[in-house]
């Protein structure tokens, strides 16, 4: 049995794994203060799933929150009573990243890893979180690059805040594209602006790779703008958990040869 997480901008994702995703959940990072809640956090996972502390054999956690890692870790390490792995962008990956020349976060790395598990390139994943980032593997299987840009809950929270006369409002899908009072207006924005603004950008990936891609869609905001979108979209909600699993595999199994030499 791995403890699996992600530390992200808005919320750790957390899950056990073993031969699959057993169970998963989400907790605002926010109100992850100190070891001691995240601890309670990881144990009440423990306790749903009906797993004693001695069947957790290691943990694999990510981070795009450096600050956080301390907290989360001890707590991982009480755990599973195992020093916990923290995966960087210096992590061994099957697919080639040469071309992006910027610092990648883990959580689009470990994406498109399990993307490529389970589907034939070309492909763009498209992560649907505290920012909305766009990954594409071209045909070759080689990470070309990706698209970043505001989440869809973040833009909303900007217009509130930048705005005298707009302010924040409660996040549901709208029935119209025309809104008919301010509310409308902002939700239409996040909902079928987002769903057009990734029809346009997957439209104009195709056209420089020139083949015709697939969208697989994941993260927090996905449910919510997936019916907004004119494009066939497939929807893998544990995709960021599943490609800490295939780190997981990778490890177990180098431990295992390293014995066995």
């Amino acid at each position: 049995m791995i403890f699996l997480a992600n530390i992200g901008n808005t919320n750790v994702n957390y899950g056990l794994y073993e031969k699959r995703i057993l169970a998963s959940g989400y907790f605002p990072i926010h109100l992850l203060s100190c070891e001691r809640r995240a601890l309670a956090l990881f144990r009440s996972l423990l306790r749903k799933c009906r797993v004693s502390r001695e069947e957790v054999e290691g943990t694999v956690i990510s981070s795009v929150v450096p600050e956080k890692n301390a907290i989360i870790l001890n707590a991982a390490e009480k755990i599973s009573q195992t020093e916990p792995v923290l995966i960087s962008s210096q992590t061994g990956w099957e697919f080639d990243t040469s071309a992006y020349s910027g610092v990648l976060g883990t959580d689009r790395l470990l994406c498109c890893s399990a993307a490529l598990q389970k589907y034939k390139p070309p492909f763009v994943v498209v992560d649907f979180g505290t920012a909305t980032t766009l990954n594409v593997i071209d045909s070759s299987g080689t990470f070309a690059g990706g698209v970043i840009l505001p989440g869809v809950r973040t833009g909303l929270r900007a217009l509130a805040a930048s705005t005298s006369q707009l302010h924040e409002i409660p996040f549901f899908g709208p029935k119209s594209a025309i809104g008919k009072n301010t509310a409308e207006c902002m939700l239409s924005g996040a909902t079928f602006g987002t769903a057009a603004m990734l029809e346009g950008l997957v439209r104009r990936i195709e056209k420089e790779l020139g083949a015709n891609a697939d969208v697989i869609v994941t993260g927090g905001n996905a449910k919510a703008i997936i019916p907004y979108c004119e494009l066939e979209a497939r929807y893998e909600p544990e995709l960021l958990l599943e490609g800490l699993a295939i780190q997981a595999n990778r490890l177990i199994a180098v431990s295992k040869k390293a014995r066995v030499e």
